[in-house]
């Protein structure tokens, strides 16, 4: 697998509150000496603020008190020439982060070999090169969803749906047996409880009269009343069974079901369902196997970054909207496309389509390996299948068409099919780098992947 990541560590991560021009003075939220912040320590800010530039490295010269101290640009411990305070301006109401005592920031990648060695994972709050990625973690949903294609509306029985996140992606878990998750859409700002305003309940027709509108009820959808009136009992799910105007409608007990026997009253009750407004229709039906809904789990995609590595593509991540931690697997696809606790990291390499780092270790490969028409092949070279195409690899030593199969040529072929020379391993496993061109250094692979400061 190649050496893991290394963790990420540092002293403390200070919030600059104020520079002062007249004494050097930099102010800080936390306590100094609570975190045992010393003179001589190394520290960077993530910008620019008073004088002090963002990314450059500044030492603490003196501590003034417990929540300020003087900085300096060389090392106090360096006899001559003397260190001396840093000149500042003067600024109040910052919030910029400053790093002290980081370590493991970085990664050895020495220009001129082709040795790769573990990078940094780590806590985005620090300021140093870190592998971002974007990852969507699965958290289990409560109660049962229904959706269908035909709607933008999904409805939920014993859900909380008023607690989502705007953004959310929901995925149902088909009652087939199997649980795959199956992505219906993206949450709205419109999410929680509908309601529509009852005004009485007839005997005749079993039909439930409003004030609102009951049009937007949806049929074998389930319902639940504010109070009880003319048979209906609060508490109580019931399921939409008719909706014959925009005033009127009927209910039954179980989907499907008979419609509710029920008394002439009047009362003010809401009729209420749980609901979920996505930008589209629904991408999947969810309605359960015996029509009481699919259970359900919810991922909010957001940016993340890589704590440490768990496997070839298993990864420990914390994302930075949630702060949910947890594993994640790379996937080939784009953000929006991310299924339950799965990730991507972006290339860095400059190709007209987006592409995915698939693993990050320190083998040599290329990330993106040069094909070779199916018409150029040379006999007697050893290829692997990389696009199958419309091609007959048969015809030329391979033993099916199938990606992924190696086979000596014997002759050139035909179609649309692509092949790359057997030592290419297009499996896609990353080295890393900064953004070099492929092989600028002894034969280095393609860029790598996006390596941020924080």
């Amino acid at each position: 697998m190649g050496r893991p990541l290394k963790i990420a560590k540092a002293q403390a991560v200070l919030t600059i509150t104020d520079t002062t021009a007249a004494t050097g003075a930099i102010t800080v939220s936390q306590n100094l000496n609570n975190l045992v912040i010393l003179r001589g320590m190394q520290f960077v800010t993530a910008s620019s603020v008073g004088g002090l530039t963002g990314g450059t490295t500044y030492w603490v010269l003196d501590i003034i008190d417990a929540n300020n101290f003087t900085a300096s640009a060389t090392s106090p411990s360096v006899a001559a020439p003397p260190a001396v305070a840093v000149s500042l301006s003067d600024t109040t109401s910052q919030s910029v982060a400053a790093t002290v005592g980081l370590v493991d920031s970085g990664f050895n990648n020495p220009n001129g070999t082709a040795n790769t060695y573990g990078v940094v994972g780590g806590n985005v709050a620090f300021y140093g090169p870190q592998v971002l990625c974007n990852v969507a973690f699965g958290v289990a949903g409560t109660g049962t969803l229904f959706a269908s294609t035909s709607s933008a509306i999904v409805t939920g029985l014993g859900t909380d749906f008023a607690n989502l996140t705007t953004g959310t992606t929901l995925y149902a878990l088909w009652g087939d047996g199997t649980g795959t998750p199956m992505q219906l859409g993206v949450a709205t700002s419109t999410h929680g409880v509908h309601t529509v305003a009852v005004a009485n309940t007839n005997n005749t027709g079993n039909i439930i009269r409003t004030t609102g509108n009951a049009q937007t009820l949806i049929t074998d959808s389930p319902v639940t009343f504010s109070a009880n009136l003319g048979g209906l009992v609060t508490g109580t799910t019931y399921w939409v069974k008719g909706v014959a105007n925009s005033s009127a409608f009927t209910v039954s007990t179980t989907p499907g079901g008979a419609e509710v026997d029920l008394s002439d009253a009047t009362g003010t009750p809401d009729a209420q369902r749980q609901q979920v407004v996505l930008a589209a229709n629904s991408a999947n039906n969810a309605t359960g196997t015996t029509g009481y809904g699919d259970g359900f789990v919810t991922a909010l995609h957001e940016a993340g970054y890589i704590l440490r590595q768990k496997g070839k593509t298993k990864y420990l991540v914390q994302g930075t909207v949630t702060g949910l931690v947890g594993q994640a697997l790379t996937a080939n696809v784009a953000n929006s496309a991310l299924q339950p606790n799965t990730m991507n990291i972006i290339s860095t390499d400059a190709s007209s389509s987006t592409a995915y780092v698939a693993s990050l270790n320190d083998y040599q490969s290329e990330l993106f390996p040069a094909q070779v028409a199916a018409s150029s092949l040379s006999a007697g070279t050893t290829y692997t299948i990389y696009s199958s195409g419309d091609t007959d690899w048969s015809t030329v030593g391979a033993a099916s068409n199938l990606t992924g199969v190696s086979f000596v040529a014997t002759a050139s072929g035909s179609g649309t099919g692509t092949a790359v020379l057997a030592n290419v391993n297009p499996d896609v496993i990353a080295t890393f780098n900064t953004a070099y061109a492929a092989n600028t250094y002894d034969g280095q692979p393609n860029p790598i992947v996006i390596i941020n400061n924080a």
